[in-house]
């Protein structure tokens, strides 16, 4: 994990602020050697728990601040990175990663150009019926797997994730029309899910190519996403409220939640 041509990418707004310090605190404690640079990008940059986290910061602009406008924007500023690992603010790490799964994925990006993304949460896991790629690794296939896209983290090719984020923008606007008010255009993008609902898997089994690939789920009881690249329990933030045992996360971490 001392690679410099990886972003650690957290798209953030002022009502999750007070998450950030958990979420940074404990990659720093938990993945000490990590050199990527972290991104939190937002439309408040200059807040004070921004400001506390001693990261590198892309502004956005009000008009960018939706849910996935944002991440287009940011996306578009981070071109020259060749991966991206794209999670949210409630995807909190909590045991050491498993370097040597991570190092893999990457020497795959590097060798294969047909491999635009790779899974290292698997849940959902690949379905007992998608190819194996090489280890751990299968190939996802829309046939087998409702869910081909997937907010959970993953490492993407740069270029990949931002046309993903771009077209499928490009395309609310035009399933969603102007004459919907702006509460009704949020609960269709971020509470119906646009992105992983029935309809946005279709847009990504249509235009997304090459390969992409996840992480073997070792079993199906709960605790098999702490034996994973990257450990977290997904996830924090359920409807808006963050979760008890979030809460006592960072209690047992000795870090207080803002």
């Amino acid at each position: 994990m001392d690679r410099e041509d990886v972003a650690y990418l957290i798209n953030t707004t002022p009502k999750y602020f007070y998450l950030l310090e958990l979420h940074i605190e404990l990659i720093r404690r938990y993945a000490p050697e990590l050199q990527w640079h972290i991104w939190i990008a937002t439309e408040e940059p200059d807040h004070p728990l921004i400001v506390k986290q001693g990261v590198r910061v892309l502004k956005l602009a009000a008009h960018e601040a939706g849910f996935l406008q944002s991440r287009a924007a940011a996306l578009s500023q981070l071109g020259d990175y060749k991966y991206v690992v794209a999670v949210q603010e409630d995807f909190i790490l909590e045991r050491k990663p498993d370097a040597a799964a991570i190092a893999a994925s990457l020497q795959i990006l590097d060798t294969d150009p047909m491999v635009k993304r790779i899974r290292w949460m698997p849940c959902p896991g690949p379905s007992p019926l998608d190819e194996v790629y090489r280890g751990s690794w299968k190939v996802l296939s829309p046939k087998n797997n409702t869910y081909m896209f997937t907010f959970q983290a993953c490492i993407w090719r740069t270029d990949a994730l931002c046309e993903w984020y771009t077209r499928l923008w490009s395309q609310f606007l035009i399933d969603y029309p102007a004459t919907m008010t702006a509460e009704e255009r949020r609960i269709a993008e971020i509470r119906a899910n646009y992105a992983e609902n029935r309809r946005g898997q279709a847009y990504f089994a249509e235009w997304m190519t090459g390969s992409h690939l996840a992480w073997t789920r070792i079993h199906k009881h709960p605790n098999a996403v702490y034996m994973s690249p990257w450990p977290y329990r997904p996830t924090a933030v359920v409807g808006g409220k963050l979760e008890e045992w979030a809460v006592d996360l960072a209690k047992r971490e000795g870090l207080k939640l803002n």
